[in-house]
């Protein structure tokens, strides 16, 4: 399903593989391995960022130090977590001033109210232990990869730029892991969009799992997520049941938001299953208009009209441009008998997309439907 692609990139963010790949490189330098506490705290608070768990005093007190020193009134945590602070600024300051992405920990806000000789610090539940991720800009690959994870959410113009992006990306830097699989998953867009004759995708498929081998051990269940829906592109379900099955145990919640599994789901007739975990995606993100679509186009791939429509117009409300959302509305009202609306929303599309574009979002949707009456 064309909508489906939408849900494959992460946006202008470092994505969670970057992220990761980020700490492993933080805690194996000098700096972290000779401060073990604030290493173990730092790792602690990244990966339950990651996996979106709240973290507080109380919880890092329980973990790392005990509840009674926290009844007590002790400092350990505060004072360990503005010690890490400081070891990131010498880090990003010294040998990771050019690393590809930067983990802040942002110290709480002080409000302008003073309590003696001190102003009172305003710590916001779930926020106070929060680490940010972006890309240093004085990183020339991690804007590159900022750009094409961007154009990879995009219409099938901007997904074959992506491609273009991070081919200059694995030429400047030959066999990048991130690029390899940056440069699998485009692909694996395009074939999914028509783009490619389906003639060629054996070919095509064979050279990109020969080519992630190679980086096989770099980003373990991405490298199965991305061999997943490859596999599921040339119709080996056994092997994409396989390969999704590790990405779920070694990542459940970064295999779910990134899109591909719920594909295979949706490829093996498991439509409802498919839509029920979207709905996840579509929770996390609720500001998101293209997430919103493409929660929609699995809602109307499993039968449910009445939520697809409220999904796609709660996408339109955010991005009264959103093409998926509009291709959806085109597809349920033409579902419905409504001709006149799916003919507003199909005008509608006509006019945020090329005429080359729509003619492959068409083509792909035609052998789509065709494919789930004939399975």
């Amino acid at each position: 399903m064309t909508g489906s692609v939408m849900a494959n990139a992460e946006g202008v963010n470092p994505s969670r593989h970057e992220v990761e790949r980020q700490l492993e490189r933080m805690l194996a330098h000098p700096s972290f391995l000779a401060r073990e506490i604030q290493a173990r705290i730092f790792a602690f608070l990244v990966r339950s960022a990651l996996n979106r768990k709240k973290v507080t005093e109380l919880s890092l007190f329980a973990k790392f130090y005990s509840i009674d020193l926290f009844k007590a009134g002790g400092t350990h945590v505060r004072a360990m977590v503005n010690n890490t602070r400081r070891l990131l600024r010498d880090y990003y300051s010294g040998d990771g001033k050019d690393d590809p992405v930067i983990i802040a920990l942002p110290a709480p806000e002080r409000s302008s109210k003073r309590k003696k000789h001190y102003k009172i610090v305003k710590r916001p539940a779930g926020k106070a232990y929060a680490p940010e991720f972006s890309y240093n800009p004085r990183a020339p690959i991690a804007k590159q990869f900022a750009i094409a994870n961007h154009l990879l959410t995009g219409s099938p113009e901007q997904v074959e730029r992506a491609l273009w992006k991070f081919n200059e990306i694995d030429k400047a830097a030959p066999n990048h892991p991130d690029a390899v699989l940056g440069l699998a998953e485009t692909v694996a867009c395009q074939m999914l969009l028509g783009v490619w004759w389906k003639e060629a995708h054996a070919t095509l498929i064979a050279a990109l799992l020969a080519g992630i081998k190679a980086i096989e051990k770099a980003d373990a269940w991405r490298v199965h997520n991305v061999r997943g829906v490859l596999h599921t592109i040339e119709g080996n379900f056994i092997a994409a049941k396989k390969e999704f099955g590790i990405a779920l145990r070694l990542d459940r919640g970064a295999t779910i938001k990134r899109g591909w599994y719920t594909l295979f789901l949706q490829a093996t007739g498991k439509a409802q299953e498919a839509a029920k975990l979207q709905e996840l995606n579509s929770e996390e993100d609720v500001v998101n208009a293209k997430t919103q679509a493409v929660y929609g186009l699995y809602l109307l791939k499993a039968g449910q009209l009445k939520d697809a429509e409220r999904a796609f117009a709660q996408s339109l409300a955010l991005d009264r441009n959103c093409w998926p959302a509009h291709l959806g509305m085109a597809q349920m009202y033409l579902a419905t008998g409504n001709r006149p609306k799916a003919k507003e929303h199909a005008v509608r599309l006509q006019t945020l997309v090329e005429p080359a574009e729509l003619q492959t979002i068409l083509g792909t949707l035609r052998a789509s439907n065709h494919a789930g009456r004939t399975r």
